[in-house]
């Protein structure tokens, strides 16, 4: 089959996760860039090549620390056989080429990163290497199988003469576009599977502060706005008092915005704080003002044991099975909302010019945030020039359904003159921010005498994270929302009874998923009830989920971590916690050690071991686990919110607290398993089993089985 150049790149914009020519997919808008410009293709919507041999990769994933970026760039340049140390990245503007395939939008979450793309910007890299391989071969009049392909250049074998990429570019221009191009063999990988640390440019953007992030926008006669925000949920604006802030230094304008807040536009951004502060606002509380976190605690607490729950998963008779067995456990479990806390402040900067628009975010949405600001400006989505930062973190915080401080930001800049770049505050996150749900959970399970589990109850309560959302047609069905099964109805173990229920309460309070989701509740709930039951039945815990698990996979992780910490002969005076747990189709298992010491405990030593199917990057693997690691401890030791009077109690890091480098491991031990299977998603797997691991671990040292978060023992 051959395609006209203009076909091939409008359909290489996938709607799977194989690379494919000649179906007639409904992409628009990739073929006019190339004839724009006639010295420089873009054979496909992901690689430029210049005549220079500059060789460009345009990345619709978003770059937050996880490492997209390089993972993504391994597999274009491995089969391109580009110069790896050379690359370009650029982010992609917000075109249906860029989609996440099988969704209608850009955007980077959910662990999905190489898992969606690995595969067809693989292919679009084969694909090229062989049209520059073709033309190079026709120029010197040889078969095809007589030039290779070496760091950005085509080589003629027998002659040595080599020829850069970008010198090929009028050759391939109008070539016919091949199809089915076969990828490389794993043995001739140079690139995927190898430990490669992120790309050098982003490296060197980074250490030398080079790199730009959203807080680091500046355009000409660039603007800057603070905002006044309520500190009780559903507050709003009685009156306010602003003639001392209209005096004050650089302040240029003050508007109260339609979502109940006040914007201080300034030269600067640190007049623009001064000046918000100086105005006197009468908020309007309303009945949210006599909510706190004790009495939704109390309210969540009638909802458990109740039989009228909606049901998640109910097989075999659970009361038989409880009645019969030889040992049964139960525990209830309490987890706090809690903030994503990214370290980069949540910024936007927009500039509203009438029918057209500009908006510079660092954001995981990049198709809703740009339609959103379309919408309330009332232009089209096309004609708004979104252009997407390095993300200081996220944590799921910059993936938000509601866009919440991309609404605020476009409000402030709609009929201004001026691009403005709207701040919030630390404090405005904490306190007036998006949060993981409040979770109660009530969790029952049964074994017989040979140690195997017989049923497993449990009951979760929170809010629902895709009600009211665009998601809720295909995540919140029978008043269950999928965040709630995630890691509960499809657990790794073979159990033949279960009676698995869950409610969503209302709430006033704004919640949003947080790094792992559900598994960040379930996980914990499973693990732990598990191991309880391991106990209760006399059983080493590590054999007793191998005796009850399913599938080899699992099996193998525990026996590999069993063996890294020495498991069989560890230490009595410390304590010892096993956990694993599938997530975003990855397993994660550890061993943990803790020390505990004058009312204070210390995770001291880490092992895992990780099955993502294909590891891309084995050092972006390896990073990603330590860091979760580290970010899952300091969730365990201190991290919460909680709510009095309608408002926030915490601030700011000093009250907010993160996990600290004291805090820090002393060593982490990371084995990746290559099993061959499906490739997994990594950038949030190896929080849930640590949540668990950490609490059996203080169980094994302390007698004390610790359910409710954060965990302190004095």
């Amino acid at each position: 089959m051959k395609l006209t150049r203009r076909e091939f790149i409008k359909n290489s914009a996938l709607v799977s996760s194989a690379f494919v020519i000649g179906f007639n997919l409904p992409i628009k808008g990739m073929a006019a860039q190339l004839e724009k410009k006639k010295e420089v293709i873009e054979p496909n919507a992901f690689i430029k090549i210049d005549k220079d041999n500059k060789i460009t990769f345009i990345l619709g994933q978003v770059e937050m620390g996880q490492g997209a970026y390089t993972g993504i760039a391994m597999c274009i340049a491995d089969e391109l056989d580009a110069y790896w140390d050379e690359i370009i990245f650029e982010p992609a503007p917000v075109k249906d080429v860029y989609n996440i395939p099988g969704m209608p939008m850009m955007l980077t979450g959910g662990s999905m990163s190489i898992k969606t793309q690995q595969q067809r910007v693989r292919q679009v890299g084969a694909t090229l290497r062989y049209m520059l391989k073709t033309a190079a071969s026709k120029k010197w009049q040889v078969r095809i199988y007589d030039v290779e392909t070496k760091d950005s250049f085509v080589i003629n074998k027998r002659t040595k003469e080599k020829l850069s990429y970008g010198s090929l570019i009028d050759e391939i221009k109008n070539m016919p576009i091949p199809s089915d191009v076969k990828l490389k063999d794993k043995s001739e990988y140079n690139l995927i599977g190898k430990r490669v640390k992120r790309h050098p440019i982003e490296v060197e953007e980074k250490i030398t502060g080079k790199a730009k992030f959203g807080i680091d926008v500046r355009l000409p006669d660039m603007k800057y706005a603070a905002l006044v925000q309520p500190r009780v949920f559903g507050g709003k604006i009685k009156s306010y008092d602003d003639s001392k802030a209209k005096n004050m230094a650089g302040v240029l304008k003050i508007k109260q915005l339609p979502n109940e807040k006040i914007a201080v536009i300034a030269n600067h951004w640190y007049q623009a704080k001064l000046a918000s502060e100086a105005i006197n606002v009468i908020w309007d509380n309303g009945e949210f003002e006599k909510i706190s976190t004790a009495d939704l605690e109390k309210e969540y607490k009638s909802y458990l044991g109740k039989e009228d729950l909606p049901i998640m998963k109910k097989d075999g008779d659970s009361k038989t099975a409880f009645d019969k067995a030889f040992k049964v456990v139960e525990a209830e479990y309490s987890f706090p909302f809690l903030a994503h806390a990214p370290m980069e402040p949540l910024n936007c900067t927009v500039h509203h010019q009438g029918s057209k628009a500009f908006m510079s975010v660092g954001g995981q949405f990049q198709t809703l945030y740009r339609g959103t600001a379309a919408k309330i400006l009332g232009i089209e989505p096309e004609n708004v020039e979104y252009y997407n930062n390095y993300l200081g973190s996220s944590f799921g915080r910059r993936a938000n359904l509601a866009s919440d401080f991309v609404v605020d930001a476009v409000l402030v800049a709609k009929d201004e003159a001026w691009p403005i770049q709207t701040l919030w505050t630390r404090e405005d996150d904490i306190k007036m921010g998006y949060y993981r749900p409040m979770t109660l959970s009530k969790a029952k399970m049964a074994v017989d005498k040979k140690g195997n589990i017989t049923a497993f109850k449990a009951d979760i309560i929170n809010q629902s994270l895709t009600k009211g959302t665009m998601f809720e047609s295909m995540m919140f069905k029978d008043g269950i929302d999928k965040t709630q099964r995630e890691g509960l109805d499809d657990h790794p173990y073979k159990i033949a009874t279960h009676d698995l229920k869950a409610f969503c309460p209302s709430s006033p309070i704004p919640v949003l998923w947080l790094r792992s989701v559900g598994h960040t509740v379930s996980a914990p709930i499973v693990e732990n009830i598990i191991d309880q039951a391991a106990i209760a039945s006399n059983l080493d815990p590590i054999d007793f989920r191998i005796k009850n698990l399913k599938e080899p996979r699992f099996i193998k992780l525990l026996e590999n971590v069993s063996k890294q910490s020495n498991w069989k002969k560890r230490e009595k005076n410390s304590g010892y916690g096993v956990a694993i747990a599938e997530s975003f189709g990855s397993i994660v298992a550890y061993v943990v050690k803790v020390k505990v010491e004058n009312n204070d405990y210390k995770v001291e030593h880490v092992w895992a071991a990780v099955d993502c199917g294909i590891a891309v990057n084995p050092l972006g693997i390896e990073n990603q686990i330590e860091g979760a690691i580290n970010f899952t401890i300091g969730y365990i030791k201190s991290a919460q919110i909680t709510l009095t009077n309608g408002a926030v109690d915490q601030n700011n890091f000093y009250d907010y607290e993160v996990n600290r480098i004291s805090d820090a491991p002393l060593s982490i031990n990371v084995e990746i398993i290559n099993s061959g299977e499906k490739i997994g998603g990594i950038g949030e797997v190896g929080v849930p089993p640590m949540f668990a691991a950490i609490i059996n671990a203080l169980y094994d040292v302390t007698g004390k089985r610790y359910t409710s978060f954060p965990i302190k023992l004095g």
